[in-house]
């Protein structure tokens, strides 16, 4: 009888971005395109503002900013929470393209963080940057008076005393279980009946990823075709 064996192929691709994508591997939800899940996004036009003024494997990519921007719009999110500022450029974008009157609360660490999280976190699970940039996108934009800065730990926040309840909340915070598991938790607290949390880097972060798949025991979610996004739906 002839054997086949079947070798591993190890892929050496000339374009980083092509290996970034295969190696989004965790995770048990099944992938659907965008438009099933939105089926109102044909009616939907977004625009998208710095796209190109990103940090490799540290910011969403244009395709996903832009189904952020169509989901904010075509759900008629005006409360949105975002939990990791990073530079700002999500947040510009969300203001970008929700009406005038909507508010859009940013969490990130203070600006003279002293290096010391609420919960004990792997060196390589720190994705903590450059304190001076912190929102500098939105910054003296059109759009900042709709942005407001929040500058604290996501675990020792006083969620009750943010603004809400909200329409819609982006988790994209620290990425170790333990932060991701907490922010998601108290995100779904704040967040309406009927409202939406979406998650950034599911399928490419182990950690994020079991948080998305248990909270999916739990509410509806739908992990989005070729991105790293999943939608949750809370129950009205």
């Amino acid at each position: 009888m002839n054997r086949v064996r079947a070798a591993r192929i190890r892929l050496n691709p000339r374009d980083s971005e092509s290996a970034r994508i295969a190696n989004w591997r965790f995770g048990s939800l099944p992938r659907i395109a965008a438009n099933a899940v939105f089926p109102d996004f044909s009616d939907i036009d977004v625009n998208v503002l710095q796209g190109w003024y990103r940090t490799e494997a540290a910011a969403m990519d244009v395709y996903e900013l832009a189904l952020m921007s169509a989901i904010a719009k075509v759900t008629g999110a005006k409360r949105i929470l975002e939990i990791g500022t990073y530079e700002g450029n999500t947040a510009l974008n969300l203001a970008a393209n929700t009406p005038a009157d909507t508010l859009i609360v940013t969490v990130d660490l203070p600006l003279n963080w002293d290096g010391q999280l609420a919960i004990k976190v792997p060196q390589t699970c720190v994705n903590v940057f450059e304190r001076t940039n912190v929102g500098r996108q939105f910054h003296g934009s059109p759009f900042e008076a709709k942005i407001r800065q929040v500058l604290a730990d996501s675990k020792t926040l006083n969620w009750g005393e943010l603004p809400g309840p909200f329409d819609m909340v982006f988790v994209d915070g620290c990425h170790y279980f333990n932060y991701v598991k907490s922010d998601t938790d108290n995100s779904l607290r704040v967040l309406r009946p009927g409202g939406i949390i979406v998650w950034h880097d599911y399928g490419a972060y182990q950690d994020v990823s079991r948080v998305v798949d248990e909270t999916a025991k739990t509410i509806s979610v739908k992990a989005l075709r070729g991105t790293r996004l999943a939608v949750g739906f809370k129950p009205s």
